[in-house]
């Protein structure tokens, strides 16, 4: 593990956790942090090479950087895995709050408002650890040449700092971004593929993971990450208004912190964000198309596909057909 006691987790939750506490008492949850959360956001074969880095006490000033990063998105999941526990003491009676005759259970409010703000805080840590590692791949081997990072890097909006170039209400908010990854996905084979062709799609993902992208064909990503970016917003927007719960039914998202609700949206507002989003979507879709048709020679395999070929969907119809006027009273 990356981090070894509560000496290490100290160092980046300060007085959250008390000196007092056992290695033994926390190390569970860090356990489940790394495998659950960082692996699947890094991949093993990174997290093996700090670890020894670590055990070697190296000296590479990037590694180092990247360690130091790495630790403190560990050590902000690790609390936030606690903290759900950290209320109750579980005896032979069964689950008990704590208390002492000059203390109190801490009040569920005050328990929400440290969930929300470790949670924050672990989400900025890991997008800060996956832009360093993508912003300087070369000097990681262990994460460049590994399965998680082609497959993040494969994908055309790669994360959410690059998403919230695009949409600002993403706020490089990794989890909010590992939610709407799927319809990333799903936009990008319904969308992006039938306006560029598969040959140019092919050439564009075989550039992101080697890394020899042309500039013209970083100007084309450009214009596919606004167009998919938006078009994966809405349509994941109505969806991520539910949750499929353990019994198997879905209900409908509310948040509740001890002193208000924040009830989930209502049907007629989600529509009009969708509407909205849509519109915007379909404006860039529209400008992807017509980038690539008039740089048409710039991109031959685009040229010689059949989605140069096809009519333009979503387009204006042609008035120049009517020569009357018709007026509506």
């Amino acid at each position: 593990m990356l981090l070894k006691s509560v000496d290490d987790l100290i160092l980046y939750l300060g007085r959250a956790v008390m000196a007092a506490s056992t290695d033994e008492f926390l190390q569970a949850y860090i356990n489940e942090a790394q495998e659950t959360i960082l692996e699947r956001a890094v991949g093993p074969e990174i997290l093996a090479d700090l670890e020894q880095f670590r055990d070697d006490f190296g000296i590479e000033p990037k590694k180092t950087i990247l360690l130091t990063k790495t630790q403190r998105a560990l050590a902000w999941f690790a609390y936030l895995k606690y903290l759900p526990f950290s209320i109750g003491n579980d005896g032979d009676n069964g689950l008990q709050e704590l208390g002492t005759d000059s203390t109190q259970p801490v009040r569920i409010g005050v328990l929400d408002r440290r969930i929300r703000e470790t949670e924050k805080n672990a989400v900025a840590a890991l997008e800060a650890v996956l832009v360093y590692l993508e912003e300087n791949t070369d000097h990681f081997p262990a994460y460049k040449n590994s399965e998680t990072a082609k497959a993040t890097r494969a994908l055309f909006v790669p994360s959410a700092t690059v998403m919230s170039e695009f949409l600002p209400q993403i706020d490089g908010n990794y989890r909010l971004f590992l939610n709407m990854r799927p319809y990333i996905k799903l936009a990008e084979r319904d969308f992006v593929l039938p306006r560029i062709g598969k040959a140019q799609y092919d050439r564009l993902k075989e550039g992101l993971v080697a890394g020899d992208l042309s500039l013209n064909e970083q100007v084309l990503l450009s214009a596919i990450r606004r167009a998919l970016a938006l078009t994966a917003y809405y349509v994941a927007l109505p969806n991520l208004q539910f949750a499929m719960i353990s019994n198997g039914n879905i209900r409908v998202l509310s948040d509740f912190d001890g002193i208000y609700n924040s009830k989930a949206i209502d049907n007629e507002t989600i529509m009009s964000l969708v509407r909205s989003a849509e519109t915007e979507a379909k404006k860039w879709q529209n400008a992807l198309r017509a980038y690539l048709v008039n740089n048409i020679a710039l991109f031959p395999l685009y040229a010689e596909s059949q989605a140069s070929k096809a009519q333009p969907t979503n387009k204006l119809p042609d008035n120049s057909q009517y020569s009357s006027i018709f007026r509506m009273k």
